[in-house]
């Protein structure tokens, strides 16, 4: 190497690389912690998403069948599936004991059934939930609070409206307004 003053330097010292290497690594870090905080949103999004099309799957084969498809929500195992109106040997029967269920499909981590609210007045919290769809497609008009472990601003409900069946998801935790006298 040339050491006379005033000639050009080739390289980077020891000191320098090492002030580059932990600014990167400070930038990495924080790009991380605000990764993190992301996946609980994705989490419940999935979760409601997946919920719906199984919603949205039992009412289409409920109205193409011309037979009750139903929803089971199972609160406290955190898990849902579809009742077939058959039993085991494909026969029609109308007894939910003798029905036939697809298989469960598990919430994800952290993620879980928070209250659910019927038109009725009706209010779920634990125990298992039964949403029968008729052969029109037609269902009771359902909240479905979907609940996330990393605090309220990652709630979603899921609501099943009653004439049509259809389904949707909105942000927060969305209630029935009732209907009263003044409404008409």
């Amino acid at each position: 190497m040339n050491d006379k003053p005033g000639s050009p330097r080739a390289g980077f010292t020891l000191v320098e690389i090492s002030v580059v290497v932990l600014i990167l690594a400070l930038m990495l870090t924080t790009a991380t912690v605000r990764l993190d905080s992301y996946l609980p949103a994705s989490r419940a999004e999935s979760a409601a998403r997946n919920l719906l099309s199984t919603i949205d799957l039992a009412r289409t084969t409920a109205i193409s069948k011309g037979v009750v498809y139903e929803v089971e929500m199972d609160l406290d195992g955190k898990r849902y599936r579809i009742l077939t109106p058959y039993d085991r040997d494909g026969n029609l029967v109308r007894n939910r004991e003798e029905r036939r269920g697809l298989n469960w499909v598990e919430l994800p981590s952290g993620v879980f059934f928070g209250t659910i609210l019927t038109l009725s007045g009706g209010v779920v919290q634990s125990g298992t939930y039964y949403l029968p769809f008729d052969q029109i497609g037609s269902a009771e008009e359902v909240y479905i609070q979907i609940e996330n472990e990393a605090g309220e601003g990652f709630a979603l409900t899921a609501i099943v409206q009653a004439l049509t069946g259809a389904s949707s998801v909105k942000q927060g935790r969305e209630e029935p307004s009732l209907v009263t006298e003044q409404d008409f």
